[in-house]
């Protein structure tokens, strides 16, 4: 059966400059997302003990574990000094404040600050201006420093102090040692991106080494709360993030919104006795006898009640008394016909149409 055209409905085209919009949508938010979790990741993993990021000290702390010297991760200034041994300090964010510092620089023990790019050098060194350069070369001690003895270079590093110290660096030195103060301007030395480079690493185990224990001290906000090694690339959890925002987005801006279905008019139209024998086809292939047994009820009481003047909300005594007075048949089985119990098979759906079409008969007939 053709469709008459002025009822064809015309396809729903989305426009191309409007997918090519939806399309540079997600990848701005995919691409946000993974950069910011990117970043979140690497502050909470940069210089962590347990990370094995390359801005991690994962390597480090490793090769410390098999010489003996344990590291404990730290957030408080009291809790690192109620232990033994040296104390790191790792504080990009400028949390501790100034008698937090006195506290730790009134101490014995050594107390080795990794700085972030030198940002600190005032708040410990006092006047100290700050010299960064890009990645150097091989640069040689330039002090005289006992656990530094033997030692011929270190590399990669990124940042001066320009105060009295070793290894030079642009205007200033890498590395400031003042009574139990070793300032360190930036962290490279201790990451595992940098461990294995010129002498790296035996210059951060000896700086570290002097005890047993070291205090690892990184004040709450920097801290992660479960800190363990990172095996999942960041930029991968920011990118799934994004996919997922996306999906909600688009299903919430383009999907067919939600509600209940408002019945519309056919633009063609459709025989009576295709749309009962569809409605069958779909009682059968959902094995739905009793709904089927019901409609066929309802109908045939529908299809009677004007000539037995009952009204459309007459209940059960009214329509099977007055389909008594028609016809001569026992009030039970009326009853029981027309408001027994569902069928259950095909076989009880048979019976009860069969029963129905009789009962028509009857009433027909009188």
């Amino acid at each position: 059966m053709s469709v008459d055209p002025r009822f064809r409905t015309p396809p729903r085209l989305r426009p191309g400059w409007r997918r090519a919009a939806l399309a540079i949508v997600a990848i701005v938010i995919i691409g946000v997302l993974a950069l910011a979790t990117s970043s979140l990741r690497h502050n909470r993993e940069t210089m962590h003990p347990d990370s094995v990021s390359p801005f991690g000290a994962g390597a480090l702390s490793a090769i410390m574990a098999d010489q003996g010297i344990s590291i404990t991760p730290m957030t408080a200034v009291d809790d690192a000094l109620d232990g033994q041994g040296t104390i790191l300090v790792w504080d990009p964010q400028l949390l501790l404040n100034r008698a937090e510092r006195e506290q730790l620089l009134a101490s014995s023990r050594r107390i080795v600050v990794v700085s972030d790019g030198g940002r600190d050098a005032s708040r410990w060194l006092g006047t100290a201006g700050v010299s960064t350069v890009p990645l150097s070369g091989p640069i040689r001690p330039s002090c005289d420093v006992d656990w530094l003895d033997g030692i011929d270079t270190i590399a990669g590093v990124t940042a001066g102090v320009t105060a009295d110290g070793c290894f030079p660096i642009g205007e200033g030195h890498h590395i400031v040692v003042r009574d139990n103060l070793v300032y360190v301007a930036s962290p490279e030395i201790f990451t595992n991106q940098f461990l294995d480079v010129a002498d790296n690493a035996a210059v951060a185990i000896r700086m570290l080494s002097g005890s047993g224990t070291v205090s690892w001290l990184i004040p709450e906000q920097s801290l992660p709360s479960a800190p363990s090694p990172s095996v999942v690339p960041p930029a991968l959890t920011g990118a799934l993030a994004g996919f997922i925002m996306t999906a909600l987005w688009y299903g919430l801006l383009v999907a067919r919104p939600f509600g209940p279905l408002i019945p519309e008019p056919l633009p063609v139209v459709v025989p009576a006795v295709e749309a009962t024998r569809g409605r069958a086809r779909l009682y059968e292939r959902g094995s739905h006898a009793s709904h089927a047994g019901r409609a066929l009820r309802a109908g045939t009481v529908a299809h009677h009640a004007g000539r037995l003047g009952l009204g459309s909300d007459a209940g059960a005594p009214e329509v099977v008394a007055a389909i008594c007075r028609a016809c001569p048949l026992p009030e039970a089985d009326v009853y029981r016909l027309l408001y027994g119990p569902p069928p259950t098979n095909d076989r009880e759906l048979v019976e009860l149409a069969l029963g129905l079409e009789n009962l028509s008969k009857e009433l027909h007939h009188d």
